[in-house]
């Protein structure tokens, strides 16, 4: 069994953020998809959310005393996988630049490993990408007591609709 994720002791409130809400988890997810069609405006996120929502995606976020935009967000859903039944999966985990290394990623997975036991969870799931600017993030993972169980491919199929 993996370890748990200790919470640090950095004032935070953790929370969910309901689609009227998604302008306070703009910034801390356009840091990490900066790119994306759905992090362009606060409309253009909430229609995400108003679409992936039945799908089961949900935002939390963490939320420094005094400042109204989240620190760090995550974006999760449950899933069922053949191989590892019901599953939290985190589709995004990011803290703003200003906000890093005060341990709101940190808290955020201690959050959603309490939300995955909650909802009867066999395992919590997280893919993250490669490259020099995600070491610190995977050393986060592996403190956490996470493992690399795969490596993840995608096929591109043109730019269709995000």
């Amino acid at each position: 069994m993996p370890r748990s994720v200790t919470p640090m002791t950095e004032p935070r409130d953790i929370h969910p953020i309901p689609p009227a809400q998604a302008h306070l988890a703009l910034p801390a997810l356009r840091a990490l998809r900066p790119d994306s069609p759905h992090t362009a405006t606060p409309d253009a996120l909430r229609a995400f959310l108003n679409t992936t929502g039945p799908e089961g995606y949900a935002l939390v976020g963490a939320f420094e005393p005094g400042r109204e935009e989240a620190a760090a967000v995550a974006g999760y859903r449950v899933m069922h996988l053949l191989w590892a039944g019901r599953t939290l999966y985190v589709d995004d985990l990011s803290t703003l630049q200003g906000a890093r290394g005060r341990g709101h990623a940190r808290a955020l997975l201690h959050w959603l490993e309490g939300r995955a036991r909650d909802l009867h969870c066999a395992e919590l799931h997280l893919d993250s990408g490669v490259g020099e600017t995600r070491h610190a993030a995977h050393r986060l993972y592996h403190r956490a007591g996470m493992n690399v169980t795969a490596h993840h491919f995608s096929l591109p199929l043109g730019r269709g609709k995000a």
